[in-house]
């Protein structure tokens, strides 16, 4: 059974949402300033741990990957997050399944301390502890659960990660591992068991984090074209004002801020992926006609110029 451990620091959303194993996820930063997060990951057999914190605001969407299930602790700082049209304020465990893609608005200093299980593992362990006929218990994605329950999940995640290679002989001992992955599939089960479903969205929430959701994929189809307001509108049948309030609830910005910032981080990832293409070429890609309009936004959001974005970073 393997126990790998990792740590890392990143300077870039993208880069923070690649530093996790099986998940296919894309992350976008918001809030304006230099980045900085931190990604701590423990896996053990069929188990995956893991707590990422970053001081932006940053859009989460994706999916785990086909054959796990997730419970999550997520502990709100100041700014208030969104998951799947839910607001999240102070703690609260969320699920995440396979079954379709999630979205999470996590709020700057927002901490999230995840336990993924492998989902065969998980059904073998339901299988020996309630029979062979038993189901696994359905994920729901916001769980009430009590402070009680929030607080022992989260210090049983926190010790997990406090396992590091150089810190234990863990990694030696497969009877020591195996007990470690038990016991962290069996707090997983706990939570869907014992946590009761949140109530459907009420109607309108439901209904803005729709229009967020149409509108957030129309403009990634249409990244590399000029979008106004009006254009969005029709394009997927609201009004300015429905438009504007839906984004205002489900993202805490505007929807022209969030299309610039969303065609900001793609200048982004380009540069990092492409060093070595211009910045004036990448920027009008992505429609930034105005060279030094463009480095002033970019500087804002992101707290450097392109051309340190572009330049080779040095090891650390």
């Amino acid at each position: 059974m393997n126990f790998d451990h990792s740590h890392k620091r990143v300077r870039d959303a993208g880069e923070q949402a690649a530093s996790l194993h099986d998940w296919d996820q894309r992350y976008e930063q918001l809030s304006a300033g230099r980045f900085e997060g931190v990604v701590d990951e423990l896996r053990v057999g069929p188990v995956q741990v893991f707590a990422e914190r970053a001081n932006q605001t940053v859009m989460q969407a994706g999916r785990v990957c086909a054959n796990r299930v997730s419970v999550a602790l997520v502990r709100a700082a100041q700014a208030p997050g969104w998951f799947g049209g839910h607001r999240l304020q102070g703690e609260q465990l969320i699920g995440v399944s396979a079954q379709g893609e999630f979205d999470l608005v996590a709020g700057a200093d927002m901490q999230i301390l995840a336990l993924s299980v492998d989902l065969t593992a998980l059904r073998e362990l339901v299988a020996q502890v309630d029979g062979p006929d038993a189901e696994l218990p359905p994920v729901p994605l916001l769980l009430h659960a009590s402070r009680a329950a929030c607080t022992e999940y989260g210090l049983l995640l926190n010790a997990a990660l406090g396992l590091s290679p150089g810190q234990t002989d863990l990694g030696a001992h497969p009877a020591a591992r195996r007990m470690l992955a038990l016991s962290l599939s069996e707090a997983l089960l706990r939570c869907l068991r014992s946590g009761e479903p949140a109530g459907a969205l009420p109607a309108s929430s439901a209904s803005r984090r729709r229009i967020v959701a149409r509108a957030r994929q129309y403009m990634q189809a249409h990244a590399h074209e000029v979008i106004a307001v009006p254009d969005l509108c029709q394009a997927i049948g609201t009004s300015r004002r429905a438009l504007q309030y839906a984004f205002e609830e489900v993202m805490q910005i505007s929807p022209v801020t969030y299309l610039r910032a969303m065609r900001l981080n793609q200048v982004r990832t380009e540069l990092r992926q492409n060093p070595h293409t211009p910045v004036g070429e990448v920027a009008a890609r992505w429609g930034f006609w105005h060279p030094s309009r463009f480095s002033s936004d970019y500087r804002a959001m992101f707290g450097e110029l392109p051309s340190a974005t572009r330049a080779p970073r040095q090891p650390s």
